[in-house]
């Protein structure tokens, strides 16, 4: 039966498909009919006829040619152009052909990219992180490994700890999981009276060994070839079962100990060997830059299964992955799998990274501060997590994440934030009250306790990350040389307000080229205090909340700053478009992915924001679903 939260667009894919089509339908602008003139009218007042401000000079080459060979230059140009922070609000803006001209025209006349065959770039072969280590045992054996107690926590790149590049295996955490995969088979190993029926009903699928000697090896044989496959997400091949099976024998006839512990010996094999703690995706000519080829489909089994369960491809992936059938049958399976309760691992791991609120629990707050967390900041985490699942699993706008007027609270929460009638411990539904001021992921107490200070809030923090959370516009990080806001106000009087400490901060040009952009939207959170509980004064003073924009607009107060925000779609769809796409395929974003992930942002704007939409458009893309060889391509170098 359909699932009722799960619309029927996950069934098909026409629009999607002819939205890609038509997003390079027409010809490649010409740099001097079509590009040429924009550059004229909306970049030379600034960066051309003797101005070069910010270093970029369009003027500063000695031919045309020179000029588009300059792929430092345009990559910035693009950048700007994409994200909309060029030309400044004050100055004209380009039409949104303009910007799509543009950006086809350094696609493919700057970068040579070509939309009908999309690079897909190169995963690094990765090892499982300990969420998916944990999660990977407890579908393939039914144990719930405590992998926090066992295993350090893991690196992060890009802003997540499912990116190859970082996932390394030192020599110590080798050891760790040596003795981790020990424990686990000694849970089958016990004797009868206590041993584990979860994990010795997962391994021996038809029941009790038979007495007889070479029955009890063809039965070894059929349970390390089915264990052995689904812990390397494809078949075992016969020379790997066959060692697998003389672990066995020789624990039979040396050690004379009982089948199960017998089977227990090759169950440590299978738990460290690379083909588990390893997600290869092996193809032909590996470290051949130039050559893409699609992922088997056992492969992209265990991509899709990975990115929304963070687990093992279950049985039906495997079946169909065998009969080659998965990639015609990927928009149901991803229909089958958010409608799964393991779906839940996706919602806790994306949400947790992207939004930080893996972090709520860890955050400590100095004196007073501290003591009306003690029993919040679950709440406060599954609030966040909450709204995500709910709008992917009624695949809705993705924009009310930013500007939804409703959002989940138990009684507990709803009493911290001041909206009335809520009892109970479940967490639920609520529509906020109409004079609220929260409403949206920024006002949930989560966000704004990671985002603040252990004692006080922090306007800069909480601007950097919406700058790089929700409008996907990071701001560089400060020069060295360029000393800290606390640092910068040595001996400047404490009664400063918020405000007035950050203006004199901006004093210094080198300090106001990026906190023109953070500052005024985390001014717009200051009625909002270092652990999320509303305010309207500080230090006895009215808290002056209103700002404007790099772009332009202005606001006062979080419910404008709200709005604001909620009509910036295309930046959110764009940011969160990336977000999700570094986490599915574990890699940081190229510029090679721009195209594909422009075409997946048209098709959201267009497909109503629906989630279904987004996420089918990272499935369905090059990127997902190929891998091109090692090593830097020519257009890299």
């Amino acid at each position: 039966m359909r699932n009722p939260l799960i619309p029927r667009c996950f069934a098909s894919l026409a629009v999607l498909a002819v939205l890609q089509v038509n997003a390079h339908s027409t010809e490649s602008p010409s740099f001097e009919i079509d590009v040429q003139p924009l550059l004229k009218k909306l970049c030379y007042d600034c960066h051309g006829n003797g101005s070069s401000e910010g270093g970029l000079d369009f003027d500063a080459h000695a031919s045309v040619k020179e000029l588009v060979a300059n792929k430092k230059l345009w990559g910035k140009v693009w950048e700007n152009v994409l994200t909309e922070t060029m030309p400044p609000a004050d100055m004209t803006q380009p039409s949104r052909g303009e910007r799509n001209a543009l950006s086809r025209w350094i696609a493919s006349e700057v970068f040579d990219l070509n939309p009908a065959a999309p690079d897909p770039g190169r995963v690094t072969i990765r090892r499982l992180n300990r969420e998916e280590y944990r999660y990977s045992v407890c579908d393939l054996l039914g144990v719930d490994f405590p992998v926090y107690d066992h295993f350090p926590v893991d690196d992060t790149g890009y802003g997540f700890d499912t990116v190859g590049d970082v996932l390394t295996i030192p020599p110590p955490l080798m050891e760790k999981y040596f003795v981790a995969a020990q424990r686990i088979a000694d849970r089958l190993a016990s004797p009868p009276p206590k041993i584990d029926l979860p994990i010795y009903e997962a391994i021996f699928f038809s029941g009790a060994p038979p007495s007889d000697r070479g029955a009890q090896l063809d039965y070894a044989r059929q349970i390390l070839a089915r264990l052995a496959g689904r812990a390397f997400r494809r078949p075992a091949d016969e020379a790997v079962v066959e060692k697998l099976l003389a672990l066995v024998t020789r624990a039979l006839d040396e050690d004379r100990v009982s089948f199960e512990q017998a089977i227990s010996r090759a169950l440590v094999g299978v738990l460290v060997s690379p083909r588990f703690l390893y997600r290869a995706e092996v193809q032909p000519e590996p470290n051949n830059p130039d050559r893409v080829y699609p992922l088997d489909e056992y492969a992209l089994a265990a991509r899709l299964s990975y990115f929304l369960w963070s687990s093992i491809p279950d049985p039906q992936l495997f079946d169909l992955a065998s009969q080659g059938r998965l990639r015609a049958e990927l928009p149901l399976q991803v229909e089958r799998m958010l409608a799964d309760p393991k779906s839940d691992r996706f919602v806790a791991n994306f949400v947790g990274q992207w939004l930080h609120t893996r972090e709520v629990e860890g955050v400590h707050k100095s004196g007073e501060l501290q003591k009306p967390l003690s029993h919040l900041r679950p709440s406060m985490r599954r609030e966040t997590e909450m709204m995500f699942a709910h709008v992917m699993r009624g695949d809705r706008d993705l924009i009310e994440l930013v500007a939804a007027d409703y959002t989940f609270l138990d009684q507990r929460l709803a009493e911290y934030y001041g909206v009335p009638g809520i009892l109970g411990n479940k967490m639920r539904f609520v529509t906020l009250p109409a004079d609220s001021p929260r409403g949206g992921v920024l006002t949930h107490g989560s966000i704004l306790l990671v985002t603040s200070g252990p004692d006080r809030t922090s306007p800069v923090k909480r601007g950097r990350f919406i700058l790089d959370n929700i409008l996907g516009t990071p701001s560089p990080p400060a020069p060295p040389e360029v000393p800290a806001l606390e640092e910068s106000l040595v001996g400047a009087t404490r009664t400063l307000s918020r405000r007035e400490q950050l203006e004199r901060h901006r004093e210094d040009p080198e300090c106001a080229s990026c906190h023109d952009r953070m500052d005024p939207l985390g001014l717009g959170l200051e009625n909002f205090d270092a652990i999320g509980r509303w305010r309207e004064t500080r230090a006895g003073e009215p808290i002056d909340s209103r700002g404007k924009l790099v772009s332009g607009e202005e606001f006062s107060g979080i419910r404008q700053l709200r709005q604001i925000l909620g009509n910036k779609r295309r930046l959110f769809y764009r940011c969160l478009t990336r977000k999700i796409m570094i986490y599915a395929i574990g890699r940081g974003i190229e510029y090679t992915d721009t195209p594909v992930i422009e075409d997946i942002v048209e098709a959201t704007i267009d497909g109503n924001g629906r989630f279904s939409t987004m996420l089918l458009g990272i499935v369905q893309s090059a990127q997902f679903q190929s891998r091109r060889g090692n090593g830097p391509v020519a257009a890299q170098e």
